[in-house]
């Protein structure tokens, strides 16, 4: 319903140095709009700061001492008065002066001599215009401030997920706060633990909100002592049955059995999960599955056989967002330069944020463009 304000008729400024041009425009416009006159610019400078503040201004472009070239500058440079729409009336017909106007932001250009069914259109179409954008502002306000009340409460139920940080270090650095990658750590009743890091197509809330979902699936079943196959099959299905067309997770689950001599690597969309040992040969794992929510799967095949670990051995889970940060000079920082800072960080002790250095000095900046995610598994 509308307000009494908006039921009020709009007030029009109009700026003229001849009395007699006013006088038209007022008998044009005054039995639809309130009408406040000025008769030079400075008196227009004055006027326009009056309340009701005018709702639409029009601008006569010759006049004596200050003319409307400059009124229309510095309505335009103060933020009370810069988005009160300009319209120009003038003799001037050249296309010069037409441009000029517009490049100092007038919304329109009337030529004298005043047709009175032409003003009145163009009055009536740049207020329009305003209602709509004043609109548009206002409805974005309200989103805004819904989106904020749901990146709350999304990054409070991260913040209640318990993480399992026994043998795991990790590294997150997101592009946004409702990041789309998961990173998750649990231990069952009979001592398996079971990491997992994700990443969903895009980035914030459609990304974030399918997180809590799958950190739930994730600590309810291996609380109960579930198999990894089991839990990847149910994060699969869940999110194939509920999250929309085109939203899906790329995600690696590693199983490590109580005793830490075997584990079980299921990839699905996910980058080569690498096992290093210093003086041997890395290991990698590659992707088997789809990503996860694309397909049903009613049975889950393991794929893989348990890989061996040896007690000196680190797995390592990461994003593509580590091996393809860019370097100004358009090289990916790849998986053949993670590996050696990799081997680098193992060899000195350094924490895994040696990765982060690395990457900053290779892009030559600490902004990236997707989320950067690692998780190291100590055996």
């Amino acid at each position: 319903m509308d307000s009494e304000q908006d039921r009020q008729p709009r007030t029009l400024l109009v700026v003229d140095d001849s009395p007699e041009n006013i006088t038209i425009l007022k008998g044009v416009l005054s039995d639809q709009y309130r009408i406040r006159p000025a008769i030079h610019g400075r008196a227009a400078l004055k006027a326009v700061l009056v309340d009701p503040m005018p709702d639409l201004i029009l601008l006569d472009v010759m006049m004596p001492e200050m003319d409307g070239h400059e009124v229309c500058r510095q309505l335009k440079a103060d933020p009370r008065t810069r988005d009160i729409p300009v319209i120009f009336i003038t003799g001037l017909s050249d296309d010069a002066d037409e441009l000029l106007g517009l490049e100092l932001g007038a919304v329109d250009y009337i030529t004298k001599p005043i047709r009175p069914a032409i003003v009145r259109a163009r009055v009536q179409t740049q207020l329009a215009l305003r209602a709509a954008h004043h609109m548009i502002e206002s409805q974005n306000f309200v989103l805004q401030e819904e989106r904020e009340m749901i990146e709350t409460i999304v990054l409070r139920m991260r913040a209640a997920d318990h993480f399992a940080a026994q043998y795991v270090r990790q590294l997150y650095h997101p592009v946004e706060q409702t990041a789309g990658d998961l990173l998750l750590s649990a231990f069952a009743p009979d001592g398996r633990q079971l990491v997992m890091l994700g990443d969903f197509t895009g980035h914030g809330l459609p990304a974030a909100i399918g997180g809590p979902m799958v950190a739930y699936i994730f600590q309810s079943m291996i609380a109960r002592g579930e198999s990894g196959v089991a839990v990847f099959q149910e994060i699969n299905n869940q999110l194939y049955a509920r999250l929309p067309v085109g939203t899906f997770l790329a995600a690696v689950m590693v199983e490590v059995g109580a005793a830490r001599q075997r584990a079980n690597i299921l990839n699905a969309a996910m980058p080569e999960c690498l096992v290093i040992r210093q003086g041997a040969p890395t290991r990698r794992v590659v992707s088997r599955f789809a990503p996860l929510g694309v397909i049903p799967m009613p049975t889950m095949p393991l794929l893989e056989p348990a890989l061996p670990l040896q007690p000196d051995e680190k797995v390592y889970l990461y994003s593509d967002g580590i091996i393809e940060a860019i370097s100004k000079q358009e090289e990916p920082f790849g998986i053949e330069r993670l590996e050696r800072v990799l081997r680098e960080q193992i060899a000195t002790g350094a924490p895994v944020e040696l990765i982060l250095t690395e990457l900053y000095r290779h892009c030559e900046s600490e902004q990236f463009f997707d989320d950067v995610a690692l998780i190291e598994i100590g055996v």
